[in-house]
């Protein structure tokens, strides 16, 4: 365990390795012997090649951390300290960049027009509990037979347009993974999509913290200035842009300095100076 000069301990996430985080719902390990073999081909054998992504299995009814009213205006706010506890566990651990919903479907279903509903249904309970958070949603259909040619299947062409215009997700979103031979292959096709999306959502979430500079001042948000930095460099390192990371942890302890230190602040100014330093050369 890493510690500061002063004895205290890091804590746990900040030594942990950046991943991106995505969700997997849908999946019935326990029940259902197919979706216990694709949850281990995702969540198995992590070796240096794989997408670095950490997958969390979530259950039927998931609850994810709330979601905080969002600040129209900075003109009356004071911070209250420099980082916010749990930040980066929530991260990390809590709040997924992209969650896939997997669902039980060939395009030939003769139950097709319930199942359609079902699986519009689940997506909307992952939405609804996500409480207006940015991240992506994607739907894997596990199919039991081999897949067509791209374009040539019709049915498949009408009924993917049809599930997606339903559950309002991008095309791009909709996958299919061919429980047959092969299946390692189209699960790692399937992982490097879901870090693909989760590049896009941290990238959005770096631009919305980057919005509220214009309006934050120096006499009052000192706190803001030094945050806000250090939440863009971890950002970037949850999309593995250890470049830019190093950028906002640099500027973030640039700000660090510019802070009047006194009795109250002191041992919270230098547990933040420890974080940083340690991110910097651990990058």
């Amino acid at each position: 365990m890493a510690t500061l000069e002063d004895g205290l301990e890091f804590p746990p996430e900040l030594c942990w390795l950046p991943q991106s985080l995505v969700g997997v719902a849908g999946l019935d390990t326990l029940n259902n012997a197919v979706h216990r073999i694709v949850w281990e081909a995702l969540a198995n054998s992590r070796r240096q090649d794989r997408s670095p992504v950490h997958f969390k299995l979530l259950g039927p009814v998931h609850e994810f951390p709330p979601m905080k009213p969002k600040r129209n205006s900075y003109e009356w706010y004071i911070p209250k300290g420099i980082l916010k506890r749990n930040w980066m566990k929530k991260h990390l651990k809590e709040v997924p960049a992209v969650v896939a919903i997997f669902y039980d479907l060939d395009w030939d279903d003769p139950e097709w027009p319930e199942k359609k509903i079902e699986c519009t249904s689940r997506v909307q309970s992952i939405r609804a509990a996500l409480e207006g958070r940015h991240t992506r949603l994607g739907v894997v259909l596990i199919q039991h037979k081999a897949p067509a040619v791209a374009g040539e299947d019709v049915l498949a062409v009408d009924r993917a347009a049809a599930l997606c215009a339903a559950a309002d997700i991008n095309p791009k979103c909709l996958f299919v993974l061919p429980h047959v031979d092969h299946l390692q292959g189209y699960v790692l096709r399937l992982e490097n999509a879901l870090y693909e999306m989760a590049q896009g959502y941290y990238q959005q979430e770096i631009r919305h913290v980057k919005s509220h500079r214009e309006f934050l001042n120096k006499t009052t948000h000192q706190y803001l200035f030094v945050r806000h930095q250090y939440k863009m460099a971890f950002l970037n390192e949850l999309k593995h842009d250890n470049r830019n990371s190093h950028v906002h942890y640099s500027t973030s302890y640039s700000n660090l300095l510019e802070l009047r230190v006194n009795d109250t602040n002191s041992l919270e100014v230098k547990t933040v100076a420890g974080y940083i330093n340690y991110k910097v050369c651990r990058l």
